[in-house]
């Protein structure tokens, strides 16, 4: 074999790769020297006549076999100390699609380069937002640029800026890892997934990261990460979540129950997952871990002491809600004390959930409703007939709830002072001053945010609604009588009532301690004139509750 180029007189037929048409299987294009990026640049109207390999191998057409142009190319591929020792022939489009194949494995291989690259962004972008105890991390991508925020304490806070293809790379990258995917793909569907530890993109503290991507116009798009953070010890107290004590002593006789539908309900980050978790935990032990609970859940969120997770799989052609049935009908198999579904979405699975709970079973889930008593209108849209609503054997527990920030004590500022700065109106100010029977300096708003805090903030603390179904306020709701069975919850115990408490109550309560800031609480629950004139006897009471609270 020679080492160096062969001598150009030399006859074409005495080369026993001459003349040869196809190229031989074990051709390495990661050995090409004259592609992309090679070693050995050529130009562009020269790729269809020569290749040149770092094995010493050359590839040219017939007609260019004795050209200036490839010499020229061969005696720079010598100064390099390429020794060329192999010749053969090609047409044009068989050298061309060479060079196709090595940038297109260029292009494979920096897309894997640039897919690591982002999964190490999405890596810290989770990392910081987890740093700041945020609870969901929201991608934006526009036309012109991309933009990253993070949810603090209820609040959206930008976290970062990027390109558009830098925003769709990211996204893309958390979608490549994903698991608990949907069927649907594509940049013009709804997608939902799931980053777990397998991921390796959860910093220490995170179990998942829940993810709902939403196509928007104009070719943009929206993602929304849900962060669950790790439970390192189980948790039982719903005190610490900032429940009242006549709402602890209601869910307390909830969940001695082992039988009947117990739902909580509020909007998407409102608590709801953290509230079940301490309740069903608080269950397990009082009951000496001698009841068997399981959870039916997709992905996994609740971290039960001793549940059986149930998973949800859906198969070729069955629907969500079909796999989340099938799985109920196994776990009614499987002799359980107490079931827990992760939501009521659809009129099927909340008919299978009811039928569970007929069957003595206790069936803890979670709904979408505006208030405790709404939850009942709620299960009536997702056809509950109403027999099944108010049979008070049934339909056992309601709980509605809300967050709202909790105020840092270093930083917060005084309605007077908030009100000279323009941020709380003096209308507001004089109704919460005659309502809570107080002085301006001791209500509270949001400060501009301390060494001690986050933007005036602590944390977020549970206002809530709670309710004890009983045989008369069913009997109103079958009634049609909204404004009877509304009175009769609010009635106080010794009247005969249930002694509810609506939750702007529960909410201004802790206007009152010092705790909430009041704007606050009229942008999430609703005005506080709305508060005196729908609960007049609640409002005429206020004063007195918040200082015994």
């Amino acid at each position: 074999m020679q080492t160096n180029y062969p001598n150009h007189s030399e006859s074409g037929t005495n080369n026993p790769l001459f003349g040869q048409e196809s190229l031989p299987d074990e051709i390495n294009n990661s050995d090409l020297i004259s592609g992309y990026d090679g070693l050995l640049e050529i130009a562009k109207s020269e790729r269809s006549k020569i290749a040149v390999f770092q094995s010493g191998l050359v590839v040219v057409t017939p007609e260019s076999r004795w050209s200036s142009e490839v010499k020229a190319i061969l005696d720079r591929a010598g100064r390099i100390e390429i020794a060329i020792h192999e010749i053969m022939e090609a047409d044009s489009k068989t050298i061309l699609s060479i060079y196709e194949k090595d940038s297109q494995d260029n292009n494979d291989q920096a897309t894997k380069l640039s897919g690591i690259e982002r999964q190490r962004e999405l890596r810290r972008i989770i990392a910081d937002a987890a740093t700041k105890k945020a609870s969901d991390i929201h991608f934006y991508v526009f036309p012109s640029f991309s933009e990253i925020k993070v949810r603090i304490y209820g609040r959206l806070k930008r976290l970062s800026i990027h390109s558009t293809e830098e925003g769709r790379a990211i996204i893309n990258a958390a979608f490549a890892v994903a698991t608990d995917q949907g069927s649907e793909t594509g940049s013009t569907s709804f997608l939902k997934g799931a980053l777990t530890k397998a991921s390796g993109l959860l910093p220490s503290g995170v179990d998942l990261v829940r993810l709902q991507y939403s196509p928007t116009t104009g070719h943009c798009a929206s993602l929304v990460m849900r962060i669950k953070y790790s439970n390192l010890q189980r948790d039982y107290e719903l005190g610490e979540l900032g429940f009242l004590a006549s709402q602890i002593t209601d869910i307390s006789l909830m969940r001695k129950r082992t039988s009947g539908l117990y739902l909580l309900a509020g909007k998407v980050s409102s608590g709801k997952t953290t509230t079940l978790q301490r309740i069903l935990n608080a269950m397990v032990r009082e009951k000496n871990y001698e009841i068997s609970i399981y959870s039916i859940e997709e992905p996994v969120e609740l971290d039960i002491d001793g549940a059986v997770h149930v998973g949800v799989f859906p198969k070729p052609n069955q629907t969500r809600s079909e796999a989340f049935i099938e799985a109920i009908k196994a776990t009614l198999r499987s002799d359980p004390n107490v079931v827990v579904l992760g939501e009521l979405r659809d009129r099927e699975l909340a008919g299978y959930a009811m039928e569970l709970a007929l069957t003595g079973h206790a069936l803890w889930t979670t709904v979408h409703a505006g208030s405790a008593l709404g939850i009942l209108d709620r299960l009536s849209d997702l056809g509950i007939e109403l027999w099944k609503l108010t049979e008070p054997s049934v339909v056992r527990g309601l709980i509605f709830q809300r967050l709202l920030g909790e105020l840092c004590p270093y930083c917060k500022i005084g309605l007077d002072q908030g009100s000279a700065e323009g941020k709380v109106s003096d209308f507001l100010l004089k109704e919460a001053v005659n309502l809570l029977d107080t002085q301006p300096d001791k209500v509270y708003i949001r400060g501009k945010g301390c060494s001690h805090c986050l933007h005036g903030l602590v944390g977020r603390t549970v206002v809530a609604e709670t309710i004890l179904p009983d045989l008369n306020l069913l009997q109103h709701y079958a009634n049609n009588n909204r404004l009877g069975m509304r009175e009769y919850w609010l009635n106080p115990r010794p009247k005969g009532g249930c002694g509810g408490r609506p939750i702007l109550h529960n909410a201004l309560i802790k206007v009152g301690k010092g705790i909430c800031d009041i704007n606050e609480v009229e942008e999430e629950i609703d005005l506080v004139q709305s508060y005196v004139s729908e609960y007049p006897k609640q409002a005429s009471i206020l004063a007195k509750e918040w200082r015994t609270h």
